[in-house]
């Protein structure tokens, strides 16, 4: 859309009243139903109604699953779906697909936002990666630059990590430090909404493995900005794999990052990959150990105090090509390293068939560091900073 049309959809989204508690909730990756954004919509719906909350997707489909258990959602193409983003005067997203998109941009550049994040973050993000020289062009700093700039409040999890992290990557009014929504689920039962798209038979397949005695692994590695990983470069060979966790009653899942897909991947006995744009995080607490590189996830999965295993295979092309890191990597991973496949295998073995944790005090000790709150309650907390800011 041409600048000057901009401006006026801007100016005329400015001239619409807006409606002081209309909330507009943006998934992740384009509007999947995951994430931070995702539970702390649920929260409002059920247990908020000063707020009047939309979820927003860019998937039509995404939208419908959404509708059809009874929840306010919205297609971005839909009739109504102008009229309602002119009036609103909160958006509450986890990155930033609504706000690159330059047409939602001019229509929702004055309502107040909410920046959840989708992760404490391990590699640099923000305006530290936008002044490395890792991966960075004058055209990508100044996209990134734009997008982690201008919110009213970002969330984060402790006093440590905004002052290390959050508050060095975004351009913000204030740091919310409430804690993450998507991990109160962690600290209960999932309920019906809960399980929207999550994978609900593989969850039952969990529960029952581990009631017969098998141990359950989740693999979940972030993508590279360069492209590969751990499949794609042979860092890990799935009938290898497959023979081992048969052989040791292992059930092996793999939750690729939302950004990728898995479809040229063939299954394999006791190794399951699930739906990149599913959600993991009701299934966490069913998982013995976490398989990680560099994925956020490792810092909620302390909550759970289970042992994590760091395959860094790749640490020092994804350093020099892909990211830097915003700490050393080895006094930041509470878990074992291990840099080679045999390696993988050797530490499996002493956690999973000798129940060898030598990395527990390392975790309650970076647990502390990274969340101020560990009640289950983020999304309380956060619902009632906005309520009484905003409101």
């Amino acid at each position: 859309m041409e600048q000057n049309e901009l401006l006026k959809l801007r100016e005329f989204s400015a001239s619409i009243p807006k409606q002081k508690n209309l909330a507009l909730f943006f998934g992740r990756a384009g509007g999947y139903f995951i994430g931070n954004v995702k539970y702390f919509f649920i929260h409002c719906v059920q247990h908020q109604p000063e707020l009047q909350s939309y979820f927003l997707s860019f998937d039509i489909k995404e939208t419908e699953l959404i509708k059809q258990q009874g929840l306010p959602a919205l297609w971005i193409n839909d009739p109504d779906a102008i009229d309602i983003m002119t009036k609103a005067s909160l958006v509450i997203s986890d990155d930033f697909s609504w706000k690159t998109e330059e047409q939602l941009w001019a229509i929702l550049s004055e309502a107040t936002s909410i920046q959840l994040w989708h992760g404490i973050p391990l590699k640099a993000i923000g305006f530290p990666e936008i002044n490395s020289t890792v991966n960075m062009t004058p055209g990508k700093a100044e996209r990134l630059s734009f997008a982690y700039s201008g919110y009213d409040a970002v969330v984060s999890t402790s006093p440590y990590f905004t002052e290390t992290a959050f508050g060095r990557a975004f351009k913000a009014k204030t740091f919310v430090e409430s804690g993450y929504p998507r991990n109160d689920i962690l600290m209960r039962c999932p309920g019906k909404f809960d399980m929207i798209n999550v994978d609900s038979q593989l969850y039952g397949e969990m529960v029952r493995f581990r009631k017969q005695g098998g141990k359950v692994v989740f693999f979940m590695p972030t993508f590279r900005d360069a492209g590969g990983g751990p499949f794609e470069d042979g860092a890990l060979d799935l009938t290898r794999l497959s023979k081992f966790c048969q052989q040791n009653n292992i059930l092996f899942i793999c939750k690729p990052h939302p950004y990728l897909n898995v479809d040229n991947i063939s299954m394999s006995t006791n190794i399951v990959f699930m739906n990149p744009k599913s959600d993991a995080y009701p299934l966490l607490s069913l998982c013995d150990v976490l398989l990680t590189d560099y994925s956020s996830v490792y810092f909620d999965f302390l909550l759970l105090d289970r042992p994590i295993i760091f395959y860094a295979y790749d640490l020092e092309d994804y350093i020099t090509k892909n990211r830097e890191l915003l700490f050393d990597f080895d006094s930041m991973t509470p878990g074992k390293k291990v840099m080679r496949e045999d390696d993988l295998y050797t530490a499996f073995e002493e956690i999973m068939v000798n129940n060898i944790d030598e990395f527990k005090e390392d975790r309650e000790k970076l647990r502390g560091l990274s969340f101020t709150h560990n009640d289950g309650k983020a999304a309380y907390r956060l619902a009632e900073y906005i309520i009484s800011n905003y409101l």
